[in-house]
């Protein structure tokens, strides 16, 4: 029984190890949030940190929305999303809300959200010029 312990303590102490120097546990760190426009509707950020390059001209960004309050009971709501961009095309899709993933999400234009479309711009020209 004693060598039964010893072994998953020790078992438990070596993942403990791996995992504390594993890259993704660095993956978490400081965010650049930038506030890209404020509107009736809310207000807009990207991490600038977050900007990666995919394939075929695309991107892709964290970014937050604080929708404002609607009514006075109401104090407003803060979601993040992490988007694919389109430089190109213009076109976005949320690949996640708040950590949930979207998987089913599909290629749609900003449909003149001037919050979408400041984050279109935003982000791409970041990546282009950064």
């Amino acid at each position: 029984m004693r060598i039964i312990s010893n072994f998953f303590y020790f078992s438990l102490s070596l993942l403990l190890l791996i995992l504390n120097f594993a890259p993704y546990s660095y993956g978490i760190g400081n965010v650049d949030w930038v506030l890209l426009k404020e509107n009736n509707e809310g207000k807009e950020w990207i991490d600038k940190g977050s900007i990666k390059p995919l394939p075929n001209d695309e991107i892709s960004v964290l970014t937050k929305f604080f929708k404002n309050p609607t009514n006075s009971d109401d104090n407003g709501e803060l979601s993040l999303y992490v988007m694919k961009i389109n430089c190109v095309e213009k076109k976005f899709k949320d690949t996640s809300i708040n950590g949930i993933p979207q998987f089913n999400s599909k290629w749609q234009t900003s449909n003149n959200d001037e919050l979408i479309d400041v984050v279109i711009e935003s982000s791409c020209s970041e990546f282009i010029n950064g």
